[in-house]
């Protein structure tokens, strides 16, 4: 099947129903989730960044006196080309096409 036809929220749901059903411990599963928020934090900040223009990143990050606001106008440049998107999609899907792998390893149906 592919993977990508279900949305991100489905995909992510059908994992906590199997998470929550596998009869481990609540720290376990607690320690499982805060794997997978930290997997999907550090792709999604390096595909915003491609997207982010390089030399205004570059020359805001060596100004001393760059402003939060300078930085958020920075920022929102990215989220306004659809490919960004694209990449995103394709990327935590990925993450989540492992975390299913490692769920059936470890023997969770």
């Amino acid at each position: 099947m592919d993977t990508t036809s279900k949305s991100f929220e489905a995909r992510l749901t059908d994992i906590v129903v199997r998470i929550e059903k596998s009869g481990w411990t609540d720290e376990d599963k607690e320690a499982l989730y805060a794997k997978i928020s930290e997997y999907l934090h550090s792709v999604v900040l390096p595909v915003v960044l491609t997207y982010t223009p390089n030399a205004e990143l570059h020359a805001l990050a060596d100004n001393p006196k760059a402003s939060v606001d300078e930085f958020v106008v920075l920022m929102k440049q990215p989220f306004s080309d659809p490919n960004m998107f694209e990449e995103l999609n394709t990327t935590v899907h990925s993450v989540l096409d492992d975390v299913e792998t490692a769920l059936e390893k470890g023997g969770v149906a």
